[in-house]
């Protein structure tokens, strides 16, 4: 697992969007997962999990074809270990954006025009600061170095 870190609106997603595309061009499987400080609502009112929800189920899971969604009320979500293992299966590498504080490798993306006081970039993990989000070919030879050798 690599964390995508840095203040909100300095391009970690579309950088993470130009990696995750160049690594798929070049042949790996690529897992994502996205940190959301605030509290997701994924389920829609009237709708059959939301139902199940209001009616007081504890947790509840939305189960498609090709897709799975968690809702918890007490507990909190698993631990990003328990996450990266579920997905080993299916990817070669796990990009997550956020997380700063989970001692992760972290890809910093920060801009000289942008500040925001209340970020501190996680020293211990740091493998690259990338001052613009367009430099995929960079961060994507690190990882291929680092991570997928």
């Amino acid at each position: 697992m690599v964390s995508f870190a840095g203040p909100s609106g300095t391009g970690k997603t579309t950088l993470l969007e130009g990696v995750i595309a160049e690594l798929k061009r070049r042949g790996h499987r690529v897992g994502a997962v996205k940190h959301d400080a605030h509290r997701i609502e994924l389920d829609t009112e009237g709708k059959d999990s939301w139902r199940l929800r209001r009616a007081g189920a504890d947790v509840t899971l939305l189960m498609g074809r090709d897709q799975l969604a968690w809702f918890g009320t007490d507990r909190p979500p698993p631990d990003l270990a328990a996450v990266a293992e579920l997905l080993a299966a299916d990817a070669d590498i796990v990009l997550v954006e956020g997380f700063r504080s989970a001692g992760l490798p972290t890809v910093v993306v920060a801009r000289p025009d942008h500040r925001d006081g209340r970020w501190e970039p996680p020293d211990p993990a740091l493998i690259l600061v990338t001052a613009h989000p367009d430099q995929i070919g960079r961060v994507v030879e690190l990882l291929e170095q680092r991570f997928l050798g």
